[in-house]
């Protein structure tokens, strides 16, 4: 049974201890989130209210949210991975102002050269419609369809919109973003037809009381079996790519390995011949047990 802790998404330092016996659920609040608007300004710019992630169309102008996570150093111990991860969005009441029954929004990569703005909330922002473009666009995370049964019952708090970000992509992108301390998160409606109105998360910057800061949800752990690096319960030539990057590195210690190093079955500090053989058998077994 996974236990669960909180990271507040200002706090420091961060004290993690995690059992290497067990799964545990990490929760990082958004340390900022935002909108862009398809002529390229940020909240500030528009005048939307700090915390709005309206996302989707609103008559000429489309909305693309995003979201930023502090990740400590410490987050994966060695030995250990992200097994699990989602991102949970919080729906105000009157949240869902579409025209169709559902809509569906889907999270994407950030390009590391826009993570600069990102982070800065307090500064406005404009003409920057590449910024737009990049939160709706790359490698696809995972989506949710949303419709107006997510809305919350009046005054009791904002609806959970939960995302399983499952693809290997974003566990490749979060192990390569942890030395930096942070993760951004673009999403968009990937559903909008016609000029409607097909918005989600309306209101949602008057928080805490109608939306709060979105909840990226971790959980951590033991691989599943040797040599499934992407856990997807399979050891194929997805982990292979995994691995020969670690391979090529070596050193658990370089700070260019992933974190945890997760490659070095034998835990000796190094990925090296001996995890390769084992990595060969099974990847030649390719189905954990």
């Amino acid at each position: 049974m996974p236990r669960s802790r909180s990271v507040a998404a200002v706090a420091a330092p961060f004290a993690l201890v995690l059992a290497a016996s067990a799964a545990t659920v990490v929760n990082i609040d958004a340390s900022v989130q935002g909108i862009f608007t398809s002529w390229g300004q940020n909240n500030k710019g528009f005048n939307a209210g700090p915390g709005n992630v309206l996302c989707g169309r609103d008559n000429v102008t489309v909305f693309r949210n995003y979201f930023v996570f502090n990740l400590p150093a410490n987050l994966v111990p060695a030995g250990q991975q992200v097994l699990a991860a989602e991102l949970i969005g919080k729906l105000p009441w009157r949240g869902y102002l579409s025209a169709d029954a559902t809509e569906t929004w889907t999270l994407f990569d950030v390009s590391a050269a826009n993570y600069g703005v990102l982070v800065n909330e307090g500064t406005s922002v404009t003409n920057r419609v590449d910024i737009f473009n990049d939160l709706g666009s790359g490698n696809d995370y995972g989506s949710r369809v949303v419709s107006v049964a997510d809305e919350p019952a009046p005054n009791t708090g904002p609806g959970l919109l939960n995302v399983a970000l499952s693809k290997p992509a974003f566990l490749s992108d979060l192990a390569a973003r942890l030395s930096a301390g942070s993760i951004a998160i673009g999403g968009s409606i990937t559903t909008l037809v016609g000029t409607s109105a097909q918005r989600i998360f309306a209101f949602s910057g008057y928080e805490p009381s109608f939306g709060g800061r979105a909840t990226l949800r971790l959980t951590i752990g033991a691989p599943p079996c040797v040599g499934d690096l992407n856990v997807d319960a399979t050891v194929d030539d997805a982990d292979f790519v995994i691995f020969a990057i670690a391979y090529n590195v070596l050193d658990c210690g370089d700070p260019a390995m992933a974190a945890g190093c997760p490659s070095d079955f034998n835990r000796d500090g190094f990925v090296d011949d001996t995890d390769f053989v084992l990595f060969a058998n099974a990847y030649n077994a390719l189905l954990c047990p």
